[in-house]
């Protein structure tokens, strides 16, 4: 598995482009802020747009170390932030990755999700040739796991007690997709 130089992917609705300072407001109100998108995430709301804005520079900073796949998912008509996703836990030996993401919640149940999952796995597979990307969620979050299923993911099972939040451990469902797999779905 290769790293590449971080580059913009753009879909037919969306531009996953670098997230920006001017986005702290969106990311503030819509994500880092929001007790319903972060309700199954491993951090607590942010209380301020400070501590969403130092999120921020922490990203930008990564930007510079040129190893950094974050992206800020963007409406690609207004440019509008509605989402961010990652690929993260790079293993290059294993040359396998896993992801995060996070989407407003006034833009759940629109295909957004899997439409930005999707650009990010295309390029794991084929500009960082990962050989699988895996993932988890607490498993009340059948959403997510939804939008894992969408993307060509299979399940992997259950790993119980595998995340603490607000004092209580839940359980994880893991999925997984390798390159083949990818390929043969998504030619």
């Amino acid at each position: 598995m290769r790293y590449r130089a971080f580059r913009e992917l753009v879909t037919p609705r969306l531009r996953l482009r670098k997230i920006r300072m001017t986005d702290v407001d969106a990311f503030y109100t819509r994500l880092g802020g929001s007790e319903a998108v972060t309700r199954y995430m491993l951090f607590q709301p942010h209380k301020s747009v400070e501590e969403s804005s130092a999120s921020i520079e922490k990203w930008l900073g990564r930007y510079e170390a040129g190893k950094c796949y974050h992206w800020a998912i963007a409406l690609r008509e207004t440019d509008e932030l509605i989402g961010v996703i990652d690929l993260l836990r790079i293993d290059e030996e294993a040359e396998s990755a896993s992801f995060a993401y996070m989407l407003g919640e006034a833009f759940w149940g629109m295909g957004y999700g899997t439409e930005a999952l999707t650009a990010a796995l295309d390029f794991a597979f084929r500009k960082m040739e990962a050989e699988s990307v895996v993932a988890d969620h607490i498993c009340e979050n059948g959403a997510s796991g939804a939008v894992m299923r969408k993307v060509g993911m299979v399940p992997t099972g259950v790993l119980a007690a595998k995340y603490l939040k607000n004092g209580i451990l839940h359980d994880a469902a893991g999925y997984r997709v390798d390159r083949s797999r990818w390929f043969a779905s998504h030619p």
